[in-house]
């Protein structure tokens, strides 16, 4: 099946569009774990979060620098992690890589060849052939940063190029890219931008979108659903899950947080025809 056919499926089965972000930062895990070895405390957290909110999403984003900052024994943990994934949901590998020529294609191998992740986020500064690389398998999604919700990303994003925003250009030259290529291309907008989110869905209908911003970032799930007029679109949450209790209901707690989201985020069925 075509990554779009993959999403709205797992959509369906979950009943919404939310996104669960993996980033266990050893700092702020709960209390019961903090004594633990740092490896197995984040496996233990991320196996509890992923069974607790399995129910509410319809997909896991594993952020790979929290994984990769474990040292050599970070990609055991990841493996772990990724095989408790239920497979009726997909995995998004959020580390952004954004190389050309065979170091992307050595990245895309990583993430889609070795780990088996359903789609990856990628930076696309280098141009096409940043982008390219990672949209050369069936099935699997390149959403590639169009417009983020961190507030210097008008540093560069927001800059006027040939008459349009810079942002504007990227999510042209991302879906373009993929016209050819048998993967998805996809868009990543933040949801601190829901102006801007509204443009991009009108401009690009049937691209799926990966919104992260909703939650400790200050995004509106309610606007980012208006703005996002019915496409395919999955909508990330990560700190205000992860972190909903500091105790030992924290599984408990993020269980809860996901439902409430869920419920704020509902599958509206397929894209746009």
């Amino acid at each position: 099946m075509d990554f779009l056919t993959r999403l709205s499926a797992a959509q369906a089965r979950a009943g919404s569009v939310l996104c669960v972000g993996l980033d266990p930062d050893p700092d702020r895990l709960p209390e019961p774990l903090r004594d633990r070895p740092a490896m197995e405390a984040v496996r233990d957290f991320c196996l509890a979060i992923t069974e607790a909110t399995a129910e509410a999403a319809c997909a896991f984003k594993p952020n790979l620098a929290f994984f990769e900052a474990l040292g050599p024994d970070g990609w055991d943990v990841l493996t772990d992690v990724l095989a408790a994934v239920p497979d009726t949901h997909l995995v998004v590998l959020d580390g952004k890589r954004g190389d050309i020529g065979t170091t992307a294609t050595c990245y895309a191998e990583a993430l889609f060849d070795r780990l088996d992740a359903d789609a990856c986020t990628v930076a696309p500064y280098m141009g096409r052939d940043a982008v390219v690389p990672f949209l050369q398998r069936p099935g699997r999604c390149a959403f590639v940063l169009a417009l983020t919700s961190n507030p210097s990303a008008a540093d560069l994003q927001l800059l006027e190029v040939g008459g349009e925003p810079l942002y504007r250009r990227v999510a042209r030259v991302a879906v373009e890219a993929g016209v050819d290529q048998p993967g998805t291309a996809g868009l990543v907008v933040g949801a601190t931008r829901p102006e801007q989110l509204s443009e991009l869905r009108q401009a690009h209908p049937g691209t799926p979108f990966l919104v992260p911003g909703v939650g400790a970032q200050g995004g509106s799930a309610d606007e980012v659903m208006e703005a996002n007029a019915g496409g395919p679109i999955l909508v990330n949450a990560s700190r205000s899950v992860l972190y909903a209790s500091p105790g030992r209901d924290f599984a408990e707690a993020a269980g809860q947080e996901a439902a409430r989201l869920a419920a704020l985020l509902p599958y509206r069925g397929g894209p746009p025809g």
